[in-house]
């Protein structure tokens, strides 16, 4: 499995196990008396990947608390805050201590926070900042052993904990499309509320003001991602309820079909770019892939040398998943597949792989963190110097192949196989093993016939 990078986490040289490392930030050092953060999370990246989440939620919850305090925050998150610092210290979250050396140390920490406050006359504790008195009865009681009440930023929060994708640049999408909802939501509500609490009616009042703000596409994903979370809480969280409101709620469909979502570029657009892109060696060659094998963007950024196959009687690109990136359709499949080279694309597979090894990057600029979004801006900065279409971009030539191959009359099923889409549904899906290069890469020839002359 090939390494992938991810942040905090390190294998060990001594033990080859994988580790959780990281310094202790300024704002914690008043808190915490270590120098680092250090904990084994796995024996391979895989189970370390596995246990990441919840130990980097942990540490962050630490930095939140020295930052922010725990002023201003749902129940569920105060506590989990301060169960947080507790463990860092080595004491028990939700007791007074487990013996008597550890209560004692724990009374006297918590005297330092609020004895200042106590009106010597009366024994009362007057005007206790609410951090002093939170941290302080925490240190005296644990946290509270009761049920609380899980909020929607409490759901989102340990949704994303509990469902982050590992591969970084994709994690980072996640949160901010996730983040944008939450705040979409809260804005209705009027502020943050517990799941209990959220009614139909709030469902529909965020339904109808987001239909009024962006597409109904956007809606409906916006929507799903709600609905995901509340489904997690529902299942994962007690104290969530039992019910999600935006289970089985009705959107108004798009009059826009897919197919006109984006739309196949204007051959002379194609021409301009490829024109454009003369002295930019990478993305001319990334252009010429995606034009000659209808690959997506992110398939041909993350290709490894090793997956362009050129000495083969059927030379061919692999497009398989990975420790450092997924393909679209995940574990079904479909996406998973070998797409034949011919014509430009051939002769720029043997460029970009000559003196290489299998193990690099072909496009190392864009393959890292932050490539996607680079490249993307990129080409389609390109072509819209020669059409102010907003439906056409980079991913329009994925349309243009199709019209290709259903032109050259390629058989449908063929045709999926080499664009990576899911076979039509019924027992013929099934059934067999694909299709064999050969055959597909006659296919292609065949969809490019003509085209691919005046490329090369």
């Amino acid at each position: 499995m090939r390494n992938m990078t991810v942040k905090y986490l390190r294998e060990n040289p001594r033990t080859g196990s994988f580790e959780y490392r990281r310094r202790v930030p300024e704002a914690l050092k008043g808190l915490v008396s270590k120098r680092e953060f250090l904990k084994v999370l796995g024996r391979n990246q895989s189970e370390a990947v596995m246990h990441y989440g919840r130990e980097h939620e942990r540490i962050e919850h630490l930095i939140s608390l020295a930052k922010h305090g725990v002023t201003g925050l749902s129940p569920l998150e105060q506590s989990n805050r301060l169960a947080a610092l507790l463990e860092s210290w080595g004491a028990d979250p939700i007791s007074s201590g487990r013996d008597d050396n550890e209560r004692t140390w724990r009374g006297e920490a918590a005297s330092k926070l609020v004895d200042k406050y106590q009106d010597p006359l009366t024994g009362d504790y007057v005007g206790v900042p609410e951090k002093d008195g939170a941290l302080a009865g925490a240190l005296l009681a644990g946290v509270s052993k009761e049920t609380l009440q899980v909020t929607v930023t409490d759901a989102f929060a340990d949704y994303l904990a509990g469902n982050a994708l590992r591969i970084p640049e994709q994690r980072k999408k996640q949160q901010q499309r996730f983040k944008r909802s939450e705040k979409n939501l809260i804005f209705v509500l009027g502020g943050d509320k517990p799941l209990q609490a959220v009614k139909r009616s709030d469902a529909r009042a965020w339904r109808d003001m987001r239909m009024g703000q962006v597409s109904s596409a956007t809606v409906k994903r916006e929507r799903n991602d709600i609905g995901a979370v509340f489904n997690w809480a529902i299942s994962e969280m007690d104290g969530a309820g039992d019910i999600s409101p935006f289970k089985g709620m009705k959107l108004d469909t798009s009059s826009e079909s897919r197919q006109d979502q984006r739309l196949p570029l204007d051959q002379v657009v194609i021409d301009k770019v490829y024109e454009g892109l003369k002295s930019h060696s990478d993305l001319l060659q990334i252009w010429t892939l995606m034009d000659y094998t209808g690959a997506r963007l992110g398939e041909i950024r993350m290709l490894l040398v090793s997956e362009v196959v050129v000495d083969d009687i059927n030379p061919h690109i692999i497009i398989q998943p990975r420790a450092d990136r997924t393909i679209k359709g995940g574990g079904k499949g479909w996406s998973a597949r070998k797409i034949p080279l011919v014509g430009a694309a051939l002769r720029i597979a043997s460029d970009i792989t000559r003196g290489k090894h299998g193990s690099e990057y072909v496009f190392k600029h864009y393959a890292k963190e932050g490539g996607a979004g680079n490249l993307s801006t990129a080409l389609n900065s390109r072509i819209r110097e020669h059409t102010k279409n907003p439906k056409h971009v980079a991913y329009s030539l994925r349309h243009n192949m199709k019209d290709r191959l259903r032109f050259a009359e390629v058989f449908p099923e063929k045709a999926k196989a080499i664009q990576g889409h899911a076979y039509s549904a019924g027992q013929d899906s099934s059934y067999g093993g694909g299709y064999p290069l050969e055959q597909l890469k006659e296919a292609l020839e065949r969809a490019l016939e003509g085209y691919r002359e005046g490329k090369n």
